[in-house]
């Protein structure tokens, strides 16, 4: 080290939340040890300076360490041989620290958070040619399989076309079987779900149930919907990285190739829990309905006697949170029940539909093709998994 202070030049987006959260894990664990100073990249649109200009500024500020993203080239900082980290956007840096996290345990977090909810249909979006995704993929797809569940994928398109992402995803979420847990490699990606949901008008989460990573609260609140989300506690990822700063500089230990996040929590949003309405009565008729329609229609008036409302409030509560009616919802998740026997079991069509309380094969076919677009015998061709 070339002076009594750390120098760090923090080389990372201040608007990302991920990133913001490293420097505030690094500057709390600088305010406990020996002097620390820092060097802060600014956006574009406050230093107008080009790219090698401002490459020549950072080495003359004489950096102990660099921590940046992978807008900046490694090659431009390594002839200063000191210890360079990297938060990859894409794919590890060799020859750098790389700043990830346990991707294979935020796959199976978000598994086993649906999993609990007692969700039987699974699938996740996001792309294979980011290594944080597929590994996240992975080790989701691999705990749906341990259950014996059903898994279905869609790749993500990264060209110039993505950011129209959601009109792709329209037709697959309308063909998932529901009700259907949603797992997005990130929240950029969850976006595009909640997009093509809300263009489909594909209920969330009465229907698809939508996790992220990254719990970006500006994103995940954005689209009206709020997203639950991942956190991936990067300040805590910060505070590691401080601490191994010091260690390399001050205590000479030797340079990992990888500092790895490890501590996540799931942060509940509407976008996976249907309880999360704050409305108590609109709860208490959910619940009726959904633990009451297994083996028979109910009607309207059993579940305005469930509440303290009237028809016609709680028809207005209905609408107003859900945008259907009671009967609607009813129907729904009736037909939900219906799809997750049909893909589920081999139980033969015509025992689903008695079991559902329909008086014959051609009524329940009649109103399965109504709301599905197919016949029951061409959904279970469609849908039904074999699971390795």
């Amino acid at each position: 080290m070339k002076s009594e202070k750390i120098r760090v030049a923090l080389l990372i987006d201040k608007s990302e939340a991920y990133d913001r959260g490293l420097i505030q894990g690094i500057i709390k664990y600088s305010n406990l040890s020996v002097p620390w100073e820092f060097f802060l990249y600014s956006p574009d649109y406050l230093v107008i300076e080009n790219k090698k200009k401002f490459i020549k500024k950072v080495i003359r500020w004489n950096p102990d360490c660099i921590i940046m993203n992978d807008r900046f080239l490694l090659s431009d900082f390594n002839k200063l041989d000191i210890p360079i980290m990297v938060t990859s956007s894409k794919y590890k840096l060799e020859g750098a620290i790389n700043i990830i996290a346990d991707d294979y345990k935020i796959g199976e977090l978000g598994a086993n958070y649906f999993i609990n909810k007692g969700f039987k249909n699974f699938a996740f979006y996001g792309s294979d040619q980011i290594f944080w995704s597929l590994n996240r993929k992975k080790a989701f797809r691999k705990t749906v399989f341990s259950k014996g569940l059903n898994y279905f994928e869609i790749e993500s398109l990264l060209n110039d076309k993505w950011h129209n992402n959601h009109h792709q995803l329209i037709p697959w979420l309308q063909k998932l079987p529901k009700p259907v847990a949603v797992m997005a490699s990130s929240d950029e990606f969850g976006v595009h779900l909640i997009k093509a949901t809300q263009i489909a008008q594909i209920m969330v989460p009465g229907e698809i149930s939508i996790l992220d990573v990254d719990n970006d609260e500006f994103v995940c609140n954005l689209y009206g919907l709020p997203m639950s989300s991942i956190d991936q506690e990067p300040e805590a990822v910060g505070f590691k990285i401080a601490q191994y700063i010091r260690a390399i500089l001050v205590g000479g230990k030797k340079q990992p190739s990888e500092i790895v996040g490890t501590n996540f929590r799931v942060i509940t949003r509407l976008s996976t829990d249907i309880f999360a309405i704050e409305d108590h009565q609109l709860q208490i008729a959910l619940a009726f309905i959904q633990h009451n329609s297994v083996n028979r229609m109910l009607t309207v008036d059993e579940i305005v006697n469930e509440t303290f409302l009237s028809r016609r409030l709680l028809e207005i509560r209905f609408r107003k949170m859900l945008d259907r009616s009671i009967l609607q919802e009813i129907k729904r998740v009736r037909i939900n029940i219906i799809c997750q026997n049909m893909v589920q079991t081999d139980n033969p069509i015509n025992k689903i539909a008695y079991d559902m309380g329909f008086n014959s094969i051609a009524s329940f076919s009649s109103s399965f093709k109504k709301e599905m677009n197919v016949s029951p015998t061409e959904y279970r061709k469609q849908f039904k998994i074999q699971n390795s």
